[in-house]
């Protein structure tokens, strides 16, 4: 589907919207908007459904319920997608949590351009995390400068999401990146500080983080899935999607700086209305 041959001269080119892969953490299922029928699917749904993926395409949305299980025994996978398509927004109903052969998943909704991703990760974490998010947003508010706030923001992600290290990393005007505050393990090097040239994050990449504003990479050692279509000259644009793969590029320099898997979130101050572009950290 992604033809794109991608290397460090032409990074800044790739099309990264269009990978033709997910990341196989979970599993992807497209459906096209007018006809409800599933038009393109990731490889690896056989793992997680039992149902070579082949054998999905082309058929009614309404086959998944086979599969997978609601609270509700009378509530199917595509009331909730016309429910999100009346309401014109998903983020009501994602993620929506269900269950897949006894393990529970969480089911997240999103649009692409002709068609309707719905992408199923599994459901890890044992612990109310809209909870833990309300006391960590409050903690975070404790700053009365932007310096301390943005220090507050990275102690209050780190304790929410265990990781090594946590950075906030802000982009100038010409593109370029400086780490504007962090928290880490002790026995890591700081970054705080430091400058990155603006071909490190390419253009087309800071563009996404204004559109999808949360972006796991859960593994950079685990190989993509594949995504399968009939539609073979029409690749699936996933700028919305949550498992969308991730560049070679992009995973080679994590592996060079250490890094197993990374989760950013998008943090936008917007000026004034008549005052330019919004900044980015």
């Amino acid at each position: 589907m992604n033809k794109f041959s991608v290397d460090l001269t032409n990074c800044d080119k790739e099309p990264i919207h269009i990978p033709g892969k997910v990341q196989s953490h979970g599993f992807l299922i497209a459906v096209n908007k007018v006809n409800f029928k599933i038009s393109y699917i990731s490889e690896n749904a056989e793992s997680f459904l039992g149902e070579p993926a082949k054998n999905l395409l082309d058929k009614s949305l309404n086959v998944l319920n086979n599969f997978i299980t609601q609270n509700d025994p009378e509530f199917n996978v595509e009331d909730l997608l016309k429910l999100g398509i009346i309401r014109k927004s998903f983020d009501a109903i994602s993620p929506h949590p269900t269950e897949i052969d006894g393990k529970p998943y969480y089911l997240i909704i999103s649009s692409s351009v002709n068609d309707w991703l719905l992408e199923f990760e599994p459901l890890t974490l044992q612990y109310d995390i809209q909870s833990l998010i309300g006391r960590s947003a409050s903690a975070m508010l404790q700053g009365k400068t932007v310096s301390s706030l943005l220090k507050g923001a990275a102690i209050e992600v780190k304790k929410l999401i265990n990781y090594d290290r946590v950075m906030i990393y802000k982009f100038q005007e010409d593109g370029h990146g400086e780490v504007v505050a962090e928290e880490m393990e002790p026995n890591l090097e700081p970054f705080f500080g430091l400058h990155y040239p603006a071909s490190d994050i390419p253009k087309q990449a800071r563009e996404l983080y204004k559109l999808n504003l949360t972006r796991l990479i859960a593994d950079v050692n685990t190989e993509d899935a594949p995504i399968i279509t009939f539609e073979e000259e029409k690749p699936l644009d996933l700028t919305n999607g949550g498992l969308r793969a991730v560049s070679p590029i992009h995973i080679q320099y994590l592996k060079n700086m250490g890094v197993h898997s990374s989760f950013s979130i998008s943090l936008i101050f917007k000026k004034g209305m008549e005052d330019g572009q919004p900044q980015s950290f």
